[in-house]
């Protein structure tokens, strides 16, 4: 797949992608969606913070742990999907023309 497709537009051209990509039906449902993802790993990872300042058992700990990690994940995976949808479009639409 053309993975380095998206990285060697420049920063103009870029955001000009990404404004037309969220002009698409597709590209405003995958944006409301990524953006939630978004907004649920950071919740989770202020939530984790403060279990492990309030910290009293271990227990408290390991799901501390474990929300951390898991809002890590979700926050690193909405920025990887956004980039390949929005990589996606640049070839498909390269390939159009």
């Amino acid at each position: 797949m053309y993975k380095l497709k998206y990285y060697s537009l420049s920063k103009e051209e870029k955001k000009k992608l990404k404004y037309e990509f969220y002009e698409t039906d597709f590209g405003k449902s995958i944006n409301v969606r990524l953006t939630r993802l978004l907004i649920t790993g950071i919740i989770g990872f202020m939530f984790s913070i403060y279990l492990f300042l309030s910290y009293t058992t271990i227990w408290d700990m390991i799901i501390a742990i474990s929300l951390c990690s898991a809002s890590i994940i979700f926050i690193i995976s909405s920025f990887i999907i956004r980039i390949n949808k929005i990589n996606t479009y640049l070839v498909n639409k390269k390939k159009k023309k």
